[in-house]
């Protein structure tokens, strides 16, 4: 078999991010363009919010499986990071509440560490170390396929 590579990107935007960000935009910075008002310290938390909402463009979350097994990327949060298949005691689908992390985002917590950007699903790695470690996807179905052809593979390996 070949070399099957899962890839996803997911980001933050959606629309209720959007809704914030233009009612953010309109709040803050209409009334200043059209008229000679002064920033306040009202507006500064204003502008504060605007930036840290368009902070949230430029941080993706980007999972790869492949057979050197699961990488993500989380900047700002993770540049790089890699499990291998040899490091994974278990691995399996989750569906997760975003009351079980705190929120979305790099989340560490009872429930172990979390990198999710939106949805409810997520893949979960249980580390042979015990560490636990969710990682979020939109599309579980196929996250499920690509990790089942690999734990395949590792067993055919093995026996």
């Amino acid at each position: 078999m070949k070399n099957r590579v899962y890839s996803e990107r997911q980001s933050f935007w959606n629309w209720w991010l959007i809704i914030l960000f233009v009612g953010l935009f309109v709040w803050l910075l209409y009334p200043l363009l059209l008229t000679d008002k002064t920033f306040t310290s009202e507006d500064w938390v204003g502008l504060g919010l605007l930036v840290l909402v368009l902070m949230l463009l430029f941080v993706k979350l980007h999972t790869r499986i492949d057979k050197a097994g699961i990488t993500i990327r989380f900047f700002p949060f993770v540049i790089k990071r890699t499990w291998s298949w040899d490091m994974i005691d278990s691995v399996y689908i989750k569906k997760y509440s975003i009351v079980d992390y705190g929120g979305w985002g790099y989340r560490v917590g009872k429930n172990g560490i979390a990198y999710n950007t939106k949805g409810n699903f997520g893949l979960q790695l249980i580390l042979k170390n015990g560490a636990r470690i969710m990682i979020g996807t939109q599309r579980p179905e196929e996250v499920k396929d690509m990790v089942d052809t690999y734990k395949q593979m590792e067993h055919e390996n093995i026996h």
